[in-house]
């Protein structure tokens, strides 16, 4: 392909593309999407400095850094971007090494509903409601399960007994601290290992859904641990395989849910409240063989009350999200027909986190 044709094919991408030198950040080349963005034909674009048409530069500066001593692609989700005389806008950018030059494209993002302080406040009354609703049956339940435990003789029952007064006790704690799902810190964070909260969770929902959905497990045992609150993470991961399973049963044939750990380098969330841009190496993928979610919702499906089930209330892909939110992770949702991925994201355990624990202790 000719310098003509690529030239050709990029100015057809319904994004905006700049080139710029990763040094000085004057802008080499733009597509037509940049052109029409910025307000600016490419004569009074090119030559000029990145930092005159968009700003902040600062992270664009450190991820172009990144991106040319990794020579590989560095993405920064969620980034507050403002043209010039212009609103600021929240978007997506993904920079990548181009011969001597950096290349960034920018995606137009919609608001995420777990970033908006008016979803924290509703997400901390649906907490609260729910947090209600939860307790009542939860002494019931306890009472029930200690009544089996004197009927059941082998230790495969007794080891059912015991996950189920776990469940309880996970739950009990979880419905004490649902009115706080709005603040973005985990009152309880410690030292989890995402591996096993996954085969935890796993083995719950196999115990009661239908046997003909299969589960397939593959993790990166390289994975490091994170800091976390086990049972917030516990729970946003049973709302995802329990809707997976919920999808695969309604259509009556059954399916495959696979829960899968991996490396993801180059995620970088933009910081809140003065908070630095945080890095989310661990990537949880928990996906099915499901039909999709309708093209409508895919975009509100994090909101409350958002949901396709007849029967659903829309609030668990919320609480998800807002388990992501305060762990300073995302949440990102890929789906069409026979494949629906939803992704966990978060940060890794640093030398830096490892440190600061240490201080607190002494």
């Amino acid at each position: 392909m000719s310098d003509l044709d690529l030239n050709l094919l990029l100015d057809d991408i319904p994004s905006p593309i700049f080139v710029f030198n990763p040094n000085s950040l004057d802008i080499a080349w733009v597509n037509m999407e940049s052109q029409d963005w910025v307000g600016h034909s490419a004569k009074a674009i090119i030559g000029t400095s990145l930092s005159e048409h968009l700003s902040p530069c600062e992270p664009i500066i450190e991820a172009a850094k990144r991106c040319v001593i990794s020579r590989g692609a560095v993405s920064l989700r969620g980034y507050i971007l403002a043209r010039t005389n212009m609103a600021d806008e929240r978007v997506h950018l993904t920079l990548f090494p181009s011969g001597g030059f950096v290349g960034m494209i920018v995606s137009l993002a919609a608001a995420q509903p777990n970033e908006t302080a008016a979803n924290d406040i509703a997400v901390s009354a649906m907490g609260r409601m729910l947090a209600h609703e939860i307790k009542n049956p939860l002494a019931g339940i306890n009472g029930a399960a200690q009544l089996l435990r004197d009927d059941v003789k082998t230790d495969e029952g007794q080891k059912l007994i015991d996950l189920i007064g776990s469940e309880i006790n996970r739950i009990r704690r979880l419905a004490d601290r649902m009115e706080t799902l709005g603040d973005r810190n985990p009152e309880n964070l410690s030292l989890v290992n995402i591996h096993e909260i996954l085969r935890d969770a796993r083995k719950l929902m196999q115990a009661t859904v239908s046997s003909n959905i299969v589960f397939t497990e593959d993790y990166d045992p390289s994975l490091p641990e994170t800091l976390g609150d086990r049972d917030t993470l516990m729970q946003a991961l049973l709302n995802l395989i329990k809707n997976a399973a919920e999808v695969l049963e309604h259509g009556g044939q059954g399916g495959e849910i696979t829960l899968r750990t991996s490396f993801r380098s180059g995620v970088v969330r933009k910081g809140f409240s003065g908070r630095p841009d945080q890095g989310l190496p661990i990537e949880i993928r928990i996906s099915d063989d499901g039909p999709g979610i309708p093209p409508e919702i895919r975009e509100q499906i994090f909101q409350p009350f958002v949901t396709d089930k007849p029967s659903g209330q829309g609030l668990g892909l919320a609480l998800v999200a807002k388990v992501a939110a305060a762990h300073d992770g995302l949440i990102e949702l890929k789906s069409r027909p026979g494949r629906t991925v939803f992704s966990l994201l978060l940060p890794g355990l640093t030398l830096t986190d490892l440190a600061d624990g240490a201080n607190d202790e002494i």
